[in-house]
């Protein structure tokens, strides 16, 4: 069993009008690139992926500009959705929790599932998005992959961010 720490920050319950901020991992609040082989198109070599996410490896990982705006976002009572094409193991758990990676709902792939990354987020989101309660609140989605902010926008009544560009700028 796996014991997590989370120091919790102080945080401002936004009942009026908070947002739905929706943030990828890899590449946009995380860098695990130091993990990643790709082949000759681009395309991640899933594998490769899963074999380097050793709890090692994963704790090679470092933190991106955007965790501040994460941060921030959380601190000031948005509703933080953390969406990842990774299948998530109880290492990247731990790291997300050690780093102080806050969020109030998580979508990832599910195991062995091999859609591909827009596909996935979109249908995960679809079915956020038709929550009651979050329907009529405004939404932001942070991604490093421009085919992700393409899907997503095609939800509708979202304001898509290319982390990847954010990164850049605040490095």
């Amino acid at each position: 069993m796996i014991k997590l720490k989370t120091q919790f920050i102080p945080r401002v319950l936004n009942f009026v009008n908070p947002k739905i901020c929706i943030y990828d991992l890899d590449g946009t609040i995380i860098d695990s690139s130091h993990r990643a082989k790709y082949d000759e198109n681009g395309i991640l070599d899933l594998e490769h992926w899963k074999e380097n996410s050793t709890k090692d490896n994963i704790f090679q990982d470092t933190l991106l500009p955007l965790y501040w705006q994460l941060r921030n976002d959380y601190e000031n009572g948005n509703i933080v959705v953390i969406c990842t094409a990774r299948e998530l193991g109880k290492y990247d758990l731990e790291f997300i929790h050690s780093m102080g990676i806050y969020y109030d709902y998580i979508y990832s792939r599910p195991k062995d599932n091999p859609t591909k990354d827009e596909i996935l987020k979109n249908a995960q989101l679809r079915h956020f998005w038709n929550f009651k309660q979050f329907r009529k609140l405004s939404k932001l989605f942070y991604d490093d992959k421009i085919d992700n902010l393409r899907q997503i926008r095609k939800l509708g009544n979202v304001d898509c961010v290319n982390a990847k560009s954010w990164n850049n700028r605040f490095a």
